[in-house]
């Protein structure tokens, strides 16, 4: 009869389909006419080669996840659009809690984020989104217009510091959003089944190999530097009507951060804000 062998996607679709038929109660109707034992040990053909391009989209993706989980620190940019929503973030983090960047989530959401430990971080409004949060407040009224006229004036030009305690209905902790071995800790050891690696080409100024992927009509593709060491260098995702594109770089390269002078800190609850969203008129 000879040796079954499946694939890891075929393993994982028989291991489904199993469950599925034991948790119907109906194991026979799993197989063809009612044969359970020959269903379970079919004499299938040996499955085709895979085509090269999986192969080696495959071996370039494991190198890749390596290096990535071995990174001490890394640089990620990330631009998110869609209907209504424009998003920015880039930051520069290793694994020791120190991180520096900027963010972007809407008119009144703009600044920089600095970390200096596990129990320091700042963020610092820009002027722009601290004008927008003041004109906002003209918009609620009287009441509402003081209160973000003062606030916006004592934020101005200082650095907020952010709570260590989980803030939010999901117990997040700000200081817990900027380290690279907490950003990294889901990650799996398999690469997604199905990459197919391109032929090189240029991507953002730098010569890449492109991944591509396609799961449940979202389109992805993952951007390899071309050399010796493929580390990631860029993410593009489009879902719908939503696309992110990512950008990768400064692998192991040390973050240079320190914490802002005395003068130009502000604890949050010294604008009224306590445990409150930073952006709350």
């Amino acid at each position: 009869m000879g040796t079954v062998v499946l694939g890891a996607g075929k393993r994982r679709q028989w291991l489904r389909a199993a469950a599925c038929c034991l948790v119907m109660g109906a194991l026979a109707s799993c197989g063809s006419e009612g044969k359970i034992y020959e269903g379970m040990v079919e004499r299938t053909p040996p499955e085709p080669p895979r085509p090269a391009d999986e192969v080696r989209g495959e071996r370039l993706s494991e190198e890749a996840m390596r290096l990535l989980k071995d990174a001490e620190s890394l640089r990620i940019a990330v631009e998110m659009t869609g209907p209504g929503k424009h998003q920015k973030i880039s930051v520069h983090m290793d694994r020791h809690n120190k991180c520096t960047g900027t963010f972007d989530d809407g008119p009144m959401k703009k600044g920089d984020i600095v970390m200096v430990g596990a129990d320091e971080a700042y963020f610092r409004f820009s002027d722009e989104a601290l004008d927008a949060v003041r004109a906002h407040g003209v918009t609620l009224g009287p009441e509402a217009e003081a209160k973000s006229r003062e606030r916006t004036a004592l934020a101005r030009g200082k650095y907020l510091r952010i709570p260590d305690q989980p803030q939010g209905p999901k117990g997040v902790s700000p200081t817990r959003m900027c380290d690279l071995g907490t950003a990294l800790g889901d990650l799996g050891d398999a690469p997604a089944d199905g990459a197919r690696a391109l032929p090189e080409k240029q991507w953002h100024g730098q010569r890449v190999t492109p991944l591509v992927e396609k799961d449940g009509g979202n389109d992805m593709t993952v951007y390899l530097a071309a050399g010796d060491k493929p580390y990631i260098v860029g993410m593009t995702q489009t879902r719908g009507t939503e696309r992110m594109v990512m950008e990768m770089s400064d692998y192991d390269k040390p973050v240079v951060v320190a914490s802002p002078d005395p003068s130009l800190v502000l604890d949050m609850t010294d604008i009224g804000l306590g445990g409150g969203s930073p952006f709350a008129v």
